[in-house]
């Protein structure tokens, strides 16, 4: 195998793929990447068995073949070469030798046979979307993923395919985030949890600009953009029926600015003690008043005046939660919804119904 690439490329190329691989593998051909020679392109694959990754780099194929090399050094150090061509040659006992401008390196690689195969399934339909929707609504669900490997069916985001309409939803016990949005009729409905490192790259390489396609087969999650395929198994467990977690009316309802419902909240949980930043919300007519109190610190309290006249409210909550829940929010207005201090509150755009996140209270 020998071929000729641009640098730029090559390294965009691998930072595509290269924070699939884990450090610590009990497979060492893990820890590589996969270089395969096509037509006018060189194809780099990375996978640790559940995420899969694959993306075509132009390259002038000199002689065809295949390798895989250590995926992080070998992207270490293209980053560090200069903007110039990048020959990379196989020799014996799977060596590769690189060189660009005056720099040379010379790599140990494993020869290609025993790399898993990174191959999507043949899903049935194909949903497209702009990538710019599809990283907007992952930003308004990913942070309410669990980290709580007990709670497995939990550690990922429900893809939801009905009718004309797709949902993500997200959810760790506490809080739970939902986006929707409409879409072309997809046929049957479908489901699948995605895990969360996998939502995590899909978020790393979308751009702005181009439409990307998904699918969601019996076991697995595919996106598909030019050039580029990643594939995931899809977790198995029963995701909790999030559409009975929503409320679906609250009578007490509050619009506010969201900058400086954030900034409030910042400032006073300042002072909140720091194991889950409790922050307590008093909202009546005409005033919104947050407090935070520690034992050890002192207290804090910031009144915001505000267009309420329902009956006064009081409740707790994780600061951090509701500042995650504001994060995703683009409008400059923000819909708070309450209905007593044991009852989750819910936090929506001012721009409408297609993203909310619903709290759960804390006892203060």
């Amino acid at each position: 195998m020998e071929v000729i690439l641009d640098r730029d490329a090559f390294l965009k190329g691998l930072q595509m793929v290269q924070n699939i691989v884990e450090p610590r593998q009990t497979m060492p051909i893990l820890a590589n990447v996969l270089l395969e020679t096509e037509e006018g392109t060189v194809r780099l694959s990375a996978t640790d068995l559940e995420v899969g990754a694959r993306v075509s780099v132009p390259a002038r194929v000199v002689g065809k073949g295949a390798i895989t090399v250590a995926a992080r050094k070998l992207a270490e150090i293209v980053k560090e070469l200069p903007a110039a061509a990048v020959a990379l040659k196989v020799g014996d006992n799977a060596s590769v030798s690189l060189r660009c401008a005056g720099a040379a390196y010379r790599l140990v690689g494993l020869p290609p046979d025993d790399f898993p195969a990174v191959a999507p399934a043949s899903p049935g339909a194909w949903l497209t979307l702009e990538a710019k929707a599809l990283r907007d609504m992952l930003g308004q669900t990913s942070f309410a993923v669990s980290h709580d490997e007990t709670r497995y069916a939990l550690n990922g985001v429900l893809f939801s395919l009905q009718g004309k309409e797709l949902r993500l939803v997200a959810t760790d016990g506490h809080r739970l985030a939902l986006a929707s949005r409409a879409i072309g009729e997809v046929g049957k409905p479908v489901t699948g949890i995605v895990p969360r490192k996998a939502i995590g790259e899909v978020m790393r390489v979308l751009g702005a600009g181009e439409e990307v396609q998904l699918a969601l087969t019996e076991n697995q999650f595919v996106l598909q953009m030019p050039n580029f395929v990643m594939t995931a198994r899809l977790i198995e467990g029963q995701f909790p029926n999030y559409e009975a977690v929503v409320p679906k009316n609250h009578p007490g309802r509050l619009t506010i600015g969201r900058a400086a419902l954030g900034a409030a909240l910042r400032r006073v949980s300042v002072m909140a003690e720091e194991r889950n930043k409790p922050v307590k919300l008093t909202l009546a007519p005409t005033v919104l008043r947050i407090t935070a109190s520690s034992a050890e610190l002192g207290d804090a309290e910031e009144t915001l005046d505000v267009d309420y006249g329902g009956d006064e409210v009081s409740i707790g909550f994780n600061s951090r939660y509701l500042l995650d829940a504001l994060g995703p929010i683009e409008h400059e207005q923000v819909v708070l919804e309450f209905k007593d201090a044991l009852s989750p509150g819910v936090v929506r755009s001012g721009a409408g119904d297609a993203y909310c996140c619903v709290i759960m209270p804390m006892r203060i």
